[in-house]
């Protein structure tokens, strides 16, 4: 039975960004609200995101924001309109967290790290008078049989209810969820009938087949040009920076390039990762540099005259690559193998092997399907009360703060 009497207006579940977000701007517009959290504390994912640094926004006009997110970025218009970047970098520096704009239009806290964004929505919901409670978990979301509405949710622990005409399901993906995200929220949307497009990594790293990249374990490549192919077809292509790790690669551009990886790994599609390493030279170009840097050097072996190309730690697995001996003499170099190696730089080849496990990625690609969400209000269109935001909808962009926006932007259309 459903008791009688509410206690709350609205209760949200999630305390992430978009949970407290969302919270707060509910209350302040003057409803009881109360937040439960599954975590011992508030914003666990939030204080880790952009390395603890908090890629809070992007300053890109809202065309890009909603590109930034491909086929469903369209479902987010009205929330970009609604609560912009400038928007929220306003409301953050009203609360005394000062922000600094970065490479790419990237905006982060001036401070260089996450625990003033976490302190500023905590204390904003407690300037809103909203009621906190931790170590709370959901087991269900009540529904009145009569109405077909939302009447409140149900508690794990003790299977008690707590009474509220809407909910706001703000308890994000499958990423990291070791800070509480577990999915929990799907299952809810389910049983009240919403369909779940399947959780995926999006923004993920990669596995590779060869080994080389755990011997170049923390290399960083600045301003290089990685292309993804599967099956030949060239997929995805990005600009930018990238890492060497123990099990493949990872960076800016190899996340970017990673969504569209993750969808041809699923169909079985053979997929390699061309670096090229040398973006601002085209073929040309660079053989003519070769020619000049070989008849400057031509007693000096292969690998000396390397380090002027490469960073010092690649150039072992380059050279090796190549197949040229590194102690021969430039001067023996022939114009083939002149080619050979100028074809190298453009054209640097690691097979993947696997994207890593969604617990490790940025964000989780699927969720909610957006075709039972009303974009004008983040409602439900199958269950009355009932409002999403965050992470939990199936959108996603690209690295640089589109997503932190989409959380801020989603929670607001959801608390308003």
């Amino acid at each position: 039975m459903i008791r009688s009497g509410t206690s709350y207006d609205v209760i949200v579940i999630g305390g992430g960004a978009s949970g407290m977000f969302a919270a707060g701007r509910a209350a302040e517009g003057g409803a009881r609200v109360l937040l439960l959290e599954r975590n011992d504390r508030l914003g666990r994912k939030l204080a880790i995101t952009g390395k603890g640094r908090c890629n809070l926004t992007n300053t890109d006009e809202t065309t890009a924001f909603i590109e930034s997110f491909g086929k469903n970025g369209k479902f987010l218009y009205r929330a970009f309109t609604e609560f912009s970047n400038d928007d929220l970098v306003a409301f953050f520096d009203a609360r005394g967290v000062a922000t600094t704009e970065e490479r790419g239009g990237r905006i982060f806290p001036s401070s260089g790290g996450s625990s003033g964004v976490v302190k500023a929505l905590a204390a904003y919901m407690k300037e809103h008078a909203v009621s906190v409670r931790l170590y709370a978990r959901v087991r269900e979301i009540a529904i009145d049989r009569a109405s077909g509405a939302v009447a409140g949710v149900r508690m794990a622990n003790d299977g008690s209810l707590i009474p509220a005409p809407k909910v706001i399901l703000a308890t994000g993906g499958l990423s990291y969820p070791a800070t509480g995200s577990t999915g929990d929220g799907y299952s809810m949307a389910a049983a009240l009938g919403h369909t779940i497009v399947p959780p995926r990594p999006a923004l993920v790293p990669l596995e590779t087949i060869e080994r080389f990249p755990k011997e170049l374990q923390g290399l960083s490549l600045e301003n290089v040009r990685v292309t993804a192919f599967a099956g030949g077809k060239k997929i995805a292509s990005e600009f930018g920076d990238m890492l060497f790790t123990h099990f493949g690669v990872s960076g800016p551009i190899i996340l970017r390039v990673s969504g569209a990886v993750v969808e041809q790994h699923e169909r079985k599609a053979r997929i390699e990762l061309s670096i090229d390493l040398k973006p601002a030279l085209d073929e040309a170009k660079l053989e003519a540099r070769l020619v000049r840097e070989f008849a400057a050097s031509g007693a000096k072996a292969l690998r000396t005259v390397m380090k002027g190309l490469l960073p010092r730690a690649l150039i072992p697995v380059f050279v090796e690559t190549s197949g040229i001996p590194g102690d021969r003499k430039c001067s023996q170099i022939t114009s083939v193998e002149r080619k050979k190696l100028a074809d190298l730089f453009k054209d640097f080849r690691l097979t993947v092997k696997r994207p890593r496990p969604i617990a490790e990625a940025v964000v989780t690609r699927g969720g909610i399907d957006l075709r039972e969400i009303d974009p004008r209000t983040m409602e439900s269109k199958k269950v009355k009360g009932l409002f999403f935001c965050g992470e939990i909808i199936d959108v996603d962009g690209t690295t640089g703060g589109y997503n932190l926006q989409a959380a801020f932007s989603t929670a607001h259309l959801a608390a308003r």
